[in-house]
């Protein structure tokens, strides 16, 4: 059996049907962040809704469903506000704000007797923890009231950087961004999971970067926002 493991889409619908098309996979887990920043945040909640067995919410999604603060790094927090008014809050409807509000905050499942861990942010903090390669270490592995978690593997999404690192016993899987890699590669990154032997993949896909650079001058107006959202998809 193959997993298909994907991260942080933010609206770029076109990197998502490319990995989509170019795997065959069982089973798919998304670990949040279907809007903001990118042109098409309702396209991309279809895509993940119809294609991904399990779900978990974003910073990105719980802060476009509540209205609430996304928390995000100061680096990009007026970039992720802006975006959300300009683009996401203008292009989804009800169903999409619903389908949003009514994902978890963190799963557990089961596959192939395995068990596995799913949240965006790191266990200590399901939605807004970060969880980089350099800083992985065995307190990564503890909740917000210091209990270890003891899955066989635990997924997360969040910093856009990909990397799989065993860690006392556990196996932490990042796959980084389909949508926004910023992890100094700018093809789409994701993972695959072979329960035949439990190998782990990390992949990356070219697609047509062309066509979304077009679709997001499209979708925000010129200046210094736009310019700074480009660069963030990898354009320069």
């Amino acid at each position: 059996m193959k997993i298909l493991v994907c991260s942080d889409i933010h609206g770029n619908v076109h990197a998502q049907e490319r990995v989509i098309k170019s795997e065959q996979f069982d089973k798919s887990i998304f670990l949040g962040d279907i809007v903001d920043y990118g042109p098409k945040p309702s396209e991309a909640i279809d895509l993940i809704r119809d294609n991904f067995d399990t779900v978990v919410q974003g910073n990105h999604d719980y802060a476009a469903a509540t209205g609430r603060d996304c928390m995000c790094s100061q680096e990009n927090h007026d970039l992720s506000v802006y975006t959300r008014e300009k683009i996401t809050m203008q292009n989804v409807g009800k169903n999409d704000m619903a389908y949003l509000a009514s994902l978890p905050k963190s799963k557990r499942i089961e596959i192939g007797g395995r068990t596995f861990e799913i949240n965006h942010g790191s266990p200590e903090n399901r939605l807004f923890g970060y969880l980089y390669p350099s800083r992985v270490s065995g307190s990564s592995l503890t909740d917000e009231n210091g209990k270890r978690t003891d899955s066989d593997y635990l997924l997360v999404g969040h910093t856009h950087h990909q990397f799989a690192i065993p860690m006392e016993g556990m196996m932490i899987i990042n796959p980084g961004s389909i949508g926004q890699p910023r992890d100094g590669f700018p093809d789409p990154s994701y993972a695959i999971i072979d329960t035949d032997n439990w190998s782990i993949s990390l992949k990356r896909v070219k697609f047509d970067r062309d066509l979304l650079k077009r679709e997001i001058i499209s979708s925000l107006p010129e200046g210094a926002m736009l310019d700074r959202n480009l660069r963030l998809f990898g354009y320069r």
